[in-house]
Parts: C-alpha cells; structure tokens; sequence
C-alpha cells in the first residue's frame, strides 16, 4: 500500500485586517475632507411688489398678523386665539369671497405661520396668501 506523503491543500483564508484597515482609512479620508454645514434658518421666498394694477375688490382682502408666537392672531385690534375654532369658522363663512393675507412680523416662525394658513385652509378658505413684510433694497446706481 503506497504511502500518501503530499499533505491535503489547504484553502487559503482571506484576511478581513486589510479589508478593515482600508475601510478605516476611507471613513477618516471622508470625514476630514468634508465640510459641515452648520443648521440654519429655511429661507422662504416671498412675492415682491410688482407694478400690476391692484384688484379693484382690495376691500374683500383681510389681514391677519401673527405677532408673536403665542397661537395668537390679530385681526383689526382683535385677538383671536388658533385654537377658538368657532371664530375661524364664522370668519372664513363671512369672508370667504376675499383674500385672507397672513402678515407676519419679526421673530415669527413659520410654523406658527403655517399652522395659521392650516387652519384658515381647514374652515374652507379659498385663498390664502402671505405678505412680504421685509422691504426689497433699494438698488443704487453708482
């Protein structure tokens, strides 16, 4: 009986230390040449002033100011509260024909902006729209 004397092959194992190692290498190559952007404030766009003629019904438009962000809207030297939904109701019911502008002022949020839109949306305004309340400047020719 002739001896076997050539061992059995044994497989090769594929180290993983490379493998990770150069994974390492590209993680830390990615994070250092990356610049991270600091959060900011969404800039929304606003509508500018135009030099269309103004809609002869301009009496039909209605302006509510948000001037905090207390669920508080101002409606001719009146508050109503976001949260009375009777008195957006009966709005929207007698003025349903006209524009219901949304003016916000300084340090208003536009969450506090949107919930307001929402809520004139949801007692079924039919035209909602925000005012540019920031002055464009003025361009200066030099």
């Amino acid at each position: 009986m002739p001896l076997k004397l050539t061992q059995p092959k044994r497989k090769n194992a594929i180290s993983l230390t490379p493998l990770i190692d150069v994974v390492f290498i590209l993680l830390l190559f990615f994070m250092l040449t990356s610049s991270f952007v600091p959060w900011r404030i969404v800039d929304t766009p606003l509508s500018v002033a135009s030099d269309a003629p103004k809609p002869e019904t301009e009496s039909d438009n209605l302006i509510l100011t948000l001037k905090l962000n207390d669920n508080q809207v101002w409606l001719a030297d009146q508050s109503i509260s976001l949260s009375d939904q009777a008195a957006f109701q009966s709005l929207v019911e007698e003025n349903n024909e006209g524009v219901f502008i949304i003016k916000a002022e300084d340090g208003v949020t536009l969450q506090s902006l949107m919930k307001l839109a929402d809520r004139l949306k949801e007692n079924g305004a039919n035209t909602v729209s925000i005012a540019n309340a920031f002055a464009m400047p003025e361009s200066s020719s030099e």
